[in-house]
């Protein structure tokens, strides 16, 4: 693991949960695998910790377009590809 990596991860989920305070942690981990990997047994356990980035980072932009402050065109899902 990069410790570089992990903790921008760190930081990353930090975010989220600000944004997301009512969210339990074990929710968030596997809602944000699932949007990483699809929604597929092992994703929890398989996803990457740059899939995690990439995942909050679009969670991120959902929540901002609700709020109306994103325009929704240009917060476009991760690559959700099957491994």
């Amino acid at each position: 693991m990069n410790s570089t990596t992990h903790d921008e991860l760190l930081e990353w989920i930090t975010e989220l949960r600000r944004a997301l305070p009512s969210m339990r942690f074990g929710q968030l981990m596997a809602n944000l695998a699932t949007i990483a990997r699809g929604a597929n047994q092992g994703a929890i356990w398989d996803v990457e910790d740059e899939e995690l980035i990439s995942a909050i980072r679009w969670q991120l932009k959902q929540l901002a377009s609700e709020a109306g402050e994103v325009d929704t065109e240009s917060a476009s899902a991760p690559d959700l590809a099957v491994r």
